[in-house]
């Protein structure tokens, strides 16, 4: 899988494709740490920051206009799109709900988990949801991440020390 990760992103320099599979939703650190270090033969901590950078950065970006975007979406929502994203987010919300006794604690561990789809994608719009403000969350998703992808790059250090 991870040969054809590389595959994929080979007209990059190695630093820039690390970057972009960090910022793909479903790949992110999961993904970006095994393919800087044992693809790319990248020093741990170079790797485990650009992954970091990559997976956080945009994440963050969305997450902060997220609330800009529902007021627009809001405004317009006599349009197709408007009408359609609020009930999408309303059922959403609504689905949610149950886990907001969780709270920010939950949501971290939630995003540090290494369940698939349990990154920090997945945790921005879960907050967005809730209706947990992006100062609040940003703190929790941040730690949550840097944390997971510290599990991730211990487990793929080992790995290559193994075999």
């Amino acid at each position: 899988m991870l040969n054809s990760i590389a595959q994929a992103f080979s007209a990059f320099p190695h630093e820039v494709a690390v970057f972009l599979v960090a910022m793909t939703p479903v790949l992110e650190q999961r993904a970006g740490i095994p393919l800087a270090i044992l693809i790319y033969k990248m020093p741990i901590w170079k790797a485990y920051w650009l992954v970091m950078a990559g997976n956080i950065g945009p994440v963050l970006l969305l997450l902060y206009f997220a609330d800009s975007f529902h007021v627009w979406v809001s405004k317009n929502s006599g349009t197709f799109f408007g009408r359609t994203w609020l009930k999408k987010l309303k059922s959403a919300q609504d689905a949610f709900a149950r886990y907001e006794k969780y709270g920010l604690i939950g949501l971290a561990l939630f995003v540090a988990s290494p369940i698939p789809g349990s990154g920090i994608f997945t945790g921005a719009m879960i907050a967005f949801l809730m209706g947990i403000p992006f100062k609040r969350s940003c703190p929790y998703l941040v730690g949550a991440v840097l944390g997971s992808g510290l599990v991730t790059l211990l487990v793929v250090v080992g790995i290559d020390k193994i075999f």
